[in-house]
């Protein structure tokens, strides 16, 4: 009998950085034995720093792994514990883990574990493996938790924690190094309070400046980022001394400054806020007087409330159109006129805000800051309109588009299946419950109708997970009839009978998936059907278009 090629994969996240039984050393070792032990012959090893919550196919490394699978050049896969595939789900989490098993399976392809060993795609052993994977995860979260309370007692009891002080302060230490509270260092702080002075009060002229202003005003000064000074700071593409309004931003939010500072301000693991009164505080030396900052958090508030939109003005590429520069998207933008009596005349403009806020470190002018909306729209537009020039290529293009569309929906359509089977599972241990319960007496009862409810919690997480896939198939861009609709407008523009409006265009534009990337004088434009490029055209007076030749 052949020997099986196998795959060693391992994973570690930040979460299980304080674990030492999930560091990648202690896993790879554990997985070399187990191989070993079975006769394996490890012919790769991948790992991932990566949240389990991405799926293994979508992770750097397991990707990879994944694509040796599915091309026979492994046989099986191996790691430390089931949730270093798949994160161990919750109350209401779909049910990834038994899909990915027995997608597996499906290519003939073994799953092991060095604690369970080869998992079988039974049902049974399925829920083993989830039980096992939950427990992991159980483990881990206790560990966060009591971290987490050790670090929530000493900021009660006055103490500042963290790796990195906040601008405008540094850490005082104690005599073993660790962080005991914050002191103000003034060369930042003065920044900071003049940061605070510009926003609410006014600079040298008293007018009060935006967040963008004063990220401007920073940068021209050459002032160092707060970044800059943490060591290892990489620079980003805006270079040194480029502030940028949510930094800004940030300063201005934070009640650091007036004297408070906090601690667990978001949900380990996630990117949503605590509620304040769930917080704990330290006291900490205020750089700007308590009124100071309760009058920017007022100030911001107004602003957010009262700031203009240009709803009034029609962008027909809002939302698709970005900088090829920087890779920020474009906001409309209309500038009035100066005549009198003409408050509503102006003209409209994509605004890069990117390099409008740096123009200052970039080297000369940036045409592409700004771009005259009438011209860019035009060029799109005639661009679309060429696709539609020729029928016969237009039809061959869309079904070759929804080919490929179809080739990558197919993962999805095999996790359908694999979820209708499990359904049926669950279907039929619903079923051999219900006749349990009708013989059952006493306390059995009691734990059959306990059985019950998980049964029904996986059903009901299994109906949600199909549903999901199934939107997913038909949120299809290309379909039959996006096709035929497609192709009857183009007839229609070609015998000169379409004359689309705002709406038609904006329609079939979002039909087309247009994305349109802008350089310096030129554009880019990739939809479903292919990609395009060439010049901007220029505007003269009168609002007249001059146009290029597309190359």
């Amino acid at each position: 009998m052949a020997t099986k090629k196998a795959i060693l994969y391992a994973r570690v996240s930040t979460d299980d950085q304080s674990d030492k039984g999930y560091s990648l050393p202690s896993q790879f070792d554990a997985m070399r034995k187990y191989a070993m032990q079975q006769g394996f012959d490890v012919v790769a090893e991948f790992q991932d720093d990566y949240s389990g919550a991405t799926p293994i196919e979508h992770r750097p490394e397991g990707r990879k792994a994944y694509a040796m699978l599915q091309t026979g050049a492994a046989d099986v896969i191996v790691a430390y514990t089931i949730d270093r595939f798949v994160r161990p789900p919750e109350e209401g989490d779909e049910w990834d883990m038994p899909i990915l098993i027995r997608g597996l399976a499906k290519l003939g392809k073994e799953i092991h574990t060095v604690r369970r060993g080869k998992l079988s795609t039974g049902f049974a052993d399925l829920l083993i493996a989830m039980l096992d994977a939950r427990k992991a995860g159980e483990e881990r979260r206790d560990i966060r938790e009591r971290s987490m309370r050790g670090k929530r007692a000493k900021v009660k009891a006055g103490k500042v924690i963290g790796m990195r002080a906040p601008y405008g302060y540094r850490h005082i230490r104690d005599v073993h190094g660790k962080v005991v509270t914050l002191e103000i260092d003034e060369k930042t702080a003065r920044i900071v309070r003049l940061i605070f002075q510009w926003y609410v009060v006014g600079d040298e002229h008293g007018t009060r400046l935006s967040d963008r202003a004063i990220a401007l005003r920073l940068s021209e000064m050459k002032i160092p980022v707060p970044g800059e000074l943490q060591r290892g700071y990489q620079f980003r593409k805006r270079g040194k001394t480029m502030w940028g309004h949510s930094t800004i931003r940030r300063i201005l939010l934070n009640e650091v400054y007036a004297g408070v500072w906090r601690y667990g301000t978001r949900i380990a693991g996630t990117t949503k806020k605590r509620p304040i009164e769930e917080t704990v505080t330290a006291e900490v030396p205020a750089i700007v007087d308590r009124n100071i900052w309760e009058r920017a958090l007022a100030q911001r508030q107004h602003n957010k409330e009262f700031s203009p939109r240009n709803a009034r003005h029609q962008y027909l590429l809002h939302g698709i159109i970005r900088c090829g520069l920087c890779g920020m998207m474009y906001s409309g933008e209309f500038t009035r006129g100066r005549k009198p009596g003409q408050s509503d005349a102006g003209r409209r403009y994509y605004r890069d805000s990117w390099c409008v806020e740096y123009r200052v470190q970039l080297e000369g002018r940036c045409a592409n800051k700004w771009i005259r909306a009438d011209a860019i729209e035009a060029d799109v537009w005639d661009e679309i309109e060429e696709l539609f020039s020729d029928l016969e290529r237009l039809a061959a293009q869309l079904k070759e588009a929804q080919q490929n569309e179809d080739e990558k929906l197919q993962s999805i359509r095999d996790k359908l299946q694999i979820t209708e089977e499990l359904l049926k599972d669950v279907e039929i241990e619903i079923h051999d419950i219900a006749i349990a319960m009708r013989a059952a007496r006493g306390k059995f009862i009691a734990d059959f109708e306990k059985q019950q409810d998980e049964v029904n919690a996986r059903h009901d997480s299994l109906i949600a997970q199909r549903e999901k896939y199934i939107a997913q198939l038909g949120d299809r861009k290309l379909t039959d009839e996006t096709i035929e609709t497609l192709m009857r407008f183009a007839r229609d523009v070609n015998e000169g009978i379409q004359h689309p409006t705002f709406e038609d265009k904006r329609y079939y534009l979002e039909m087309l998936d247009v994305q349109v990337t802008v350089t310096p004088g030129h554009y880019h434009i990739k939809c479903v059907i292919g990609e395009k490029d060439g010049e901007i055209s220029q505007m003269k007076r009168g609002n007249i278009r001059i146009v290029r030749n597309s190359c």
